[in-house]
């Protein structure tokens, strides 16, 4: 069997009572955040633009996150897939460089307004399968993807996307092998996109619109590439990456859950820089650094996240703000913190913060290299003073991470304060109820009613 075949046999033969319990029970803390995220991101131009773009099309019966409009299910994933990442805020996992909440649940949550018998726990087990695919292809060829240009989130996403919504829509084996052979070959997402405009937020939208078209055709026997990933000529990793391990898409399938690897952004940045953060909130905050009095910073760190944050530094969107290590190191070491009041059309603009990106420096260090992906997001961090005082510090792994998560009650807090930007307190937490009882619920009728009421001003 190929490996899209293995894949797909185990997605349509692994039930919500083959997951264990610790697995779900962190696809409701996913789902959680995915919605805080999706909710305020639908505040936001780069989303609100596409959701009034697709309303004017025609409308449907699939909810779109905070808005009293509704969509085709297509459609509605398109702006809810954008809305979710529209803000650098949604989960992450570190090794296939995925954002699978904005393209799983989208696509998921839009397939169950064609299944609306779908019970809440076979939702949450959709999402979990879904997040499995997707962060096992991107683990497959890690931060090489990435290096070639190519955006995981819009890529693998979209075989992420399509496995979740073919679960919902109960696609059978050779059906989702066909979905996920579809899905592989509408994969886009130019990593150039990181350095201004707002097409970032839409690669997201568009793999799990893709990912649900994908899973509907497989339904109706389109055939897809059944050697997606062996395929020596055009095939996804050959194509995709200059070095691939096929191994990680199988290697102990059902035994090993890539879901539980997935972590939160405490920050609304490129995941790449939350090392770098923790180290400049912890000057900041435990022994009063400051960008005023900051002659020098040197942040060493991966050639991928070189690449990836760690360009010279100028004013263009909130995108690019949020995509790069200087502007964040320096409106860090001015307030204390990264979240979304540090990512405003006047904050990037500011001269005296753009005066301290010049005097951060950004560095490839050989020895973090040579520690292979597991390492990429190391960091060893030096800020100068202009007395000369030298403090310096290193992070192996982010606040947020798998590796040191956010607590559960941090997740919370964090899907409170961005709902509540959309919704009342009442109505934010009637929110967070349903999707902590979301493991008894006969269907999401109550959760797709409380994310499809219009803005509360």
């Amino acid at each position: 069997m190929t490996s899209t075949d293995v894949l797909s046999k185990f997605v349509a033969a692994t039930t919500e009572a083959d997951i264990p319990a610790e697995v779900l029970e962190h696809a409701k803390l996913c789902l959680l955040d995915t919605l805080g995220c999706g909710l305020y991101g639908s505040t936001t131009p780069q989303a609100s633009i596409v959701r009034d773009m697709l309303a004017a099309q025609g409308g449907g019966d699939a909810v779109v996150l905070g808005s009293d409009v509704r969509l085709s299910p297509a459609d509605a994933t398109l702006a809810n897939g954008t809305a979710v990442h529209a803000f650098e805020l949604d989960d992450l996992h570190p090794r296939s460089i995925v954002h699978p909440g904005s393209v799983v649940v989208t696509a998921a949550l839009a397939a169950a307004t064609l299944r609306p018998a779908t019970t809440g726990r076979q939702f949450l087990a959709a999402m979990v399968l879904g997040y499995e695919v997707a962060a096992r292809v991107g683990s497959t060829m890690g931060a090489a993807h990435l290096l070639a240009g190519w955006h995981p989130t819009g890529t693998h996403g979209a075989l992420g996307a399509a496995a979740g919504a073919g679960t919902v829509l109960g696609l059978d084996a050779a059906q989702l092998a066909d979905a996920l052979g579809t899905a592989g070959s509408q994969s886009a997402g130019l990593m150039a996109a990181q350095y201004e405009s707002m097409v970032k937020r839409f690669h997201a939208g568009r793999a799990a619109q893709s990912g649900l078209y994908a899973a509907l055709l497989g339904e109706r026997g389109y055939t897809g590439i059944r050697d997606l990933f062996e395929a020596e000529y055009g095939g996804y990793l050959g194509t995709f990456s200059p070095r691939a391990d096929p191994a990680m898409l199988t290697a102990e399938l059902g035994t090993r859950w890539e879901t539980l690897a997935v972590g939160f952004k405490p920050y609304s940045t490129n995941g790449s820089c939350h090392p770098s953060i923790d180290c400049l909130r912890e000057m900041y905050h435990q022994h009063g650094v400051r960008a005023a009095d900051v002659d020098a910073v040197t942040i060493s760190v991966s050639t991928a996240t070189v690449k990836h944050v760690g360009w010279p530094y100028e004013p263009d969107t909130v995108t690019t703000a949020q995509m790069n290590l200087p502007y964040i190191t320096a409106v860090v070491l001015t307030d204390g913190e990264a979240f979304v009041d540090q990512f405003t059309d006047e904050r990037i603009r500011d001269p005296h913060l753009l005066a301290m990106t010049r005097r951060v420096h950004v560095v490839a260090d050989p020895e973090i290299d040579a520690l292979g992906d597991t390492a990429r997001h190391k960091t060893r961090l030096a800020v100068t003073l202009r007395d000369g005082t030298v403090f310096t510090a290193s992070r192996d792994h982010a606040h947020g991470s798998a590796r040191e998560p956010m607590t559960v009650g941090e997740v919370r807090g964090k899907f409170r304060g961005l709902a509540g930007t959309v919704y009342t307190p009442e109505h934010v937490a009637a929110l967070e109820a349903a999707v902590g009882a979301l493991d008894d619920a006969p269907d999401l009728t109550e959760l797709t009613g409380l994310l499809g009421a219009g803005r509360h001003d």
